[in-house]
């Protein structure tokens, strides 16, 4: 059912012969105390996914929340969900689109980005979260690996792939995140709104300027030769108290001007596809999927 992972660092371990519904798995991507992501493909449609099956039973709500919060924002700068299900075992699973790009965090690694390409990542990601805030739902977890630059390749530049820490405005038993450069202060004592996502989003906004993670210190110190109508906002964006920050709304009216294109060496590789001619069952279906980590 599962080969061993391959020796050496960075190698995912191969999936084979494990299907649920019409996917079949073909690799590990990531693993986590409450889920787990593989690449799959569709054995009829010309389609890869990645799908997120809920680690245990009891993960099986937070699985089907986010699954149900993609599905109710539908723009093309949040990933799609394509569907969901439900194991043998009782525990959820969806599959979502691919996007390819290049991930904020690699892109970040480089060094601070040039003004205006920063500017437009801070105003699209402000886009983003707007119409999320607007429809209810807070983020909660953004972060620069969760955002992929897709080159426009979806009819927007970028594109929040990772909703697994969203929460509707009326959600109950908020628990008290870990303090972090993208934490807002209120959010570490267990208060959650729209502008936690206003804080990440400055966070991510002074390191895209500086090439550096927040330290307390005005950007205006840190890079003097900003604009200073972008240092007063981004400055206002880390305010401790939350009622001093904008709206997500505010920073993308702020920043409406900024006309940015991806970075220049951001590259795309499109998946070539030849869909079957016929489908025919092999008896493999299963509803359970076992360690895939581990060898049989």
């Amino acid at each position: 059912m599962t080969l061993p992972a391959p020796a050496g660092l960075g190698m995912t371990p191969r999936v084979e012969c494990v299907r649920i519904g019409d996917y079949r798995l073909e690799e590990e991507l990531t693993a986590s105390t409450s889920a787990r992501t593989y690449r799959a493909t569709h054995q009829v449609l010309p389609r890869q996914v990645v799908m997120k099956i809920a680690s245990e039973a009891r993960d099986a709500v937070g699985v089907m929340r986010e699954a149900c919060i993609l599905a109710a924002l539908p723009h093309c700068g949040i990933v799609r969900v394509y569907e969901t299900g439900r194991l043998g075992d009782h525990r959820t699973w969806f599959a979502a689109e691919v996007v390819e790009g290049l991930a904020l965090e690699n892109a970040l690694q480089l060094g601070p980005l040039e003004v205006a390409v920063a500017s437009g990542i801070v105003r699209d990601l402000a886009e983003i979260l707007a119409y999320a805030h607007h429809r209810g739902v807070v983020h909660a977890g953004l972060l620069p690996d969760r955002v992929v630059l897709t080159a426009r390749t979806r009819g927007f530049p970028l594109c929040i792939t990772d909703w697994s820490a969203a929460r509707t405005h009326d959600a109950q038993g908020i628990h008290m995140w870990e303090p972090g450069p993208y934490t807002a202060p209120e959010v570490v004592r267990g208060e959650l709104d729209d502008r936690a996502d206003v804080f990440a989003l400055g966070a991510i906004a002074y390191r895209a300027f500086t090439g550096t993670a927040p330290d307390g210190a005005p950007i205006s110190a840190t890079a003097p030769h900003l604009p200073r109508s972008l240092t007063t906002l981004v400055d206002q964006m880390l305010a401790y108290d939350r009622w001093d920050r904008p709206s997500s709304a505010e920073v993308r009216a702020e920043l409406a001007g900024v006309v940015a294109e991806p970075p220049p060496d951001l590259r795309i590789r499109r998946p070539k596809w030849t869909p079957p001619l016929t489908f025919a069952s092999d008896g493999d279906e299963r509803n359970t999927v076992e360690d895939l980590s581990k060898p049989e």
